[in-house]
């Protein structure tokens, strides 16, 4: 039976007596009614997990001390995503799988047919509220990695990001698959560049086109943008890893 798992960001270890605090504290002693003297597991997110006893118990935090620890190496390639801002249920679906399926990022991006707008108040909370879905996420498929979530940002800037191979799903492209366009060496890092509900403009796709992305089709169907985001992802990862 798997212990019972809560996040603690890297910077917070200390040695070999951890502590969490805010909502993994809550989840611990109310939700799950942690005692000192149970076990249970920690993980960091970028790939350290550690097997711990609690040792004390507060409104405010729960204390453990690491009687077992390990650390896992990240994937040999990693894979950054780009998707298009969607709406707020299928967005949240796709971190959730997203995390699942090994994504070492995920910068958001918007695009001329972007539906949702968000000022910078609602960005804030709404970064906090889909990292917090992405650690229960994270927490549920006992991935000892968290993907970096970053602030959205636009189109044009997101065309300026840096990897070793590029991607784009494009609905224009009939013939070439993800497995013919791979290089032969496994690269770094991939980006991969996913579209709004329409997809992107022909302005946009050309601007990507001429940044390096490499146009790929994803099969005869017309894949919602959460799905192509998702496929590309399995299927990468089947090909890389």
């Amino acid at each position: 039976m798997s212990l019972p798992r809560f996040h603690l960001s890297a910077e917070a270890w200390n040695g070999p007596h951890l502590t969490l605090a805010g909502d993994e504290a809550q989840h611990c002693s109310r939700v799950m009614r942690k005692q000192p003297g149970d076990t249970i597991e920690i993980f960091d997110g970028a790939g350290r997990v550690a097997v711990c006893e609690i040792t004390h118990v507060s409104k405010a935090e729960v204390q453990a001390k690491i009687t077992d620890e390990t650390r896992m190496e990240p994937f040999q390639t990693a894979i950054h995503l780009l998707p298009t801002l969607i709406k707020a249920e299928p967005f949240e679906w796709l971190l959730e799988k997203a995390v699942e399926l090994g994504a070492a990022s995920i910068q958001p991006v918007i695009t001329e047919r972007t539906v949702v707008h968000l000022d910078a108040v609602q960005t804030e909370k709404k970064l906090i509220k889909w990292r917090r879905h992405m650690i229960e996420s994270a927490k549920q498929c006992h991935s000892p990695f968290l993907p970096e979530l970053k602030t959205p940002i636009a189109f044009a800037a997101s065309l300026k990001l840096q990897a070793d191979f590029k991607l784009i799903p494009a609905l224009s492209e009939h013939g070439r698959t993800l497995k013919q366009v791979l290089p032969v060496t496994k690269p770094a890092s991939v980006a991969v560049l996913i579209g709004p509900e329409g997809d992107f403009t022909a302005e946009e796709e050309a601007q990507a086109f001429a940044a390096g992305f490499v146009p790929v089709t994803l099969g005869p169907l017309v894949l919602r943008a959460e799905t192509a985001a998702i496929a590309t992802l399995a299927i990468l990862g089947h090909e890389l890893r």
